[in-house]
Parts: C-alpha cells; sequence; structure tokens
C-alpha cells in the first residue's frame, strides 16, 4: 500500500505533457504573438493600400516591438510608396541592421534603389538575394524584374 501511495504522488506531481509539450519548437512569447497580431493588421492595411494608416500604425508598434526587422522593413515599404524615399532608407538600413539577412528588406531596399537610381546597389542586393535563396525566390524574382534590363 505504501509504494502505492508514494507512486500515486510522484504521478500526481508530475507535470502533464500534451502535444505541444512534445512539439521540439519552443512556445513563441506573449510579446511574439502580439508583434504577430501587430503585424497582421497593419498588413491589412498595406494590402487595401492605405499606406498613411499603415505608417502611423508601423510607428507605434516599433515603439512598443523596438529594433523589429519585420517593422522596420513594412515601415520603409509604406514610406517608399507614400514617396518618402529618405525615410524608407533608413527603415531599410536598420532592418538589414537587425537582420542583414532579412529577404524583404533587400528585395525592398533593391526597388528603392531602382527609384532612385542606385542600379548597381540593386544588383549587390539581387546578388545577396541569389546567395540566400537563390533564383527562385518570389525576393529575387520581384527585385530582377524591377531592375529589368538596366
Amino acid at each position: 500500500m505504501k509504494k502505492v501511495v508514494i507512486l500515486s504522488i510522484l504521478i500526481i506531481s508530475m507535470p502533464t505533457v500534451n502535444a505541444a509539450d512534445r512539439d521540439s519548437t519552443p512556445a513563441p512569447s506573449v510579446a511574439a504573438k502580439n508583434v504577430t497580431t501587430e503585424l497582421t493588421k497593419i498588413r491589412t492595411l498595406i494590402a487595401a493600400k492605405n499606406f498613411s494608416a499603415a505608417l502611423t500604425s508601423l510607428q507605434a508598434a516599433d515603439k512598443t516591438f523596438p529594433n523589429n526587422a519585420d517593422i522596420n522593413n513594412l515601415l520603409g515599404y509604406s514610406a517608399r510608396n507614400l514617396k518618402q524615399y529618405k525615410p524608407a532608407a533608413t527603415y531599410y538600413v536598420k532592418a538589414l541592421k537587425i537582420d542583414p539577412n532579412h529577404l524583404g528588406a533587400l528585395e525592398y531596399q533593391g526597388e528603392l534603389f531602382m527609384l532612385t537610381k542606385k542600379t548597381s546597389d540593386a544588383k549587390k542586393n539581387l546578388a545577396k538575394l541569389k546567395s540566400l535563396c537563390g533564383v527562385n525566390c518570389e525576393e529575387y524574382i520581384d527585385l530582377k524584374k524591377a531592375i529589368g534590363n538596366k
């Protein structure tokens, strides 16, 4: 009887294991979930081409989630679409400082380079994209199209 009681106590005190615990991927933190939720809302504004509202929301998100490459990339994208090229350039540089291999920032910065007549810089971004994801990834294909035959 003593063994059964001790075994019961051990079993009861053991943490439960569910399917999520067996997954080797750690659960995202609350902050990660919140930034993902925020970016989903902002991408809806961008998809609707409401770049002014997206820029305002992204600036607020940047204060809440500082040093986030995705936020800075989308800040650059929104500013670029509002023809605010100097701030866009700053946002892309920051995104790439946080994550030098951020595919989206490399593509969008390359597109900005084309708008500002910096073809050689755009081609450098294209070469980096090729080394990171090959010639079939969306970012490479889109930047290559933006560069065209230049």
